[in-house]
């Protein structure tokens, strides 16, 4: 199995790190890909993908058969999910494909450009939260693709997200020490000297 996790990792924060690690203590995958978004992706802030993929290649040196695709940031326009998975699976022709989501979004997925045939063609790797039942929206809204969707038990949770890096230059800590070390040497996110 090749798992992906997406994201714009801007910058990738401790939390991604711990969750790509869970999954691959959880999962017996092959492959496990971190997906940067690519610089046309209209998100606010977002730094040069050259950097989002630099700290992102120096969390994978603290993992196992961890690395980054730059599908999405090579790619002449914003893909959607399912677009990417179908490179993916072009590479990979005989593996099975995962695909990282929050729970948050689960109920949102619907919304999705081509959400049917992402859910029809590849797996969807959930974690479990207390404040949302994922089991449950599952159940009702994606019934006949239940088998689809991969569920894991939800490990500490974490008060982490790149925007509170970027906004508190005094939590270093909110990332790798390497990603912080990273930052500060290219000055991004207004720190360094």
């Amino acid at each position: 199995m090749i798992v992906i996790f997406g994201g714009s990792f801007n910058p990738p924060t401790i939390a991604h790190y711990q969750i790509a690690n869970h999954i691959l203590k959880q999962i017996d995958c092959d492959k496990f890909y971190f997906l940067p978004v690519g610089d046309r992706y209209p998100k606010k802030g977002l730094i040069s993908s050259v950097h989002r993929v630099a700290m992102l290649k120096l969390v994978c040196e603290h993992l196992t058969n961890t690395f980054v695709s730059t599908i999405e940031v090579e790619a002449k326009k914003v893909l959607t999910t399912f677009e990417t998975l179908t490179l993916v699976k072009s590479q990979y022709p005989n593996e099975e494909i995962a695909f990282v989501i929050g729970a948050d979004n689960l109920e949102d997925l619907p919304n999705w450009v081509q959400y049917e045939q992402l859910i029809q063609n590849y797996k969807l790797i959930v974690f479990r939260r207390d404040d949302i039942d994922v089991d449950e929206i599952i159940h009702r809204q994606f019934k006949t693709f239940e088998h689809q969707f991969i569920l894991l038990d939800s490990f500490e949770k974490m008060n982490v997200s790149s925007t509170e890096y970027r906004e508190n230059l005094d939590r270093s800590d909110l990332v790798l020490n390497c990603v912080d070390q990273y930052v500060q040497q290219h000055q991004l996110y207004g720190r360094g000297e």
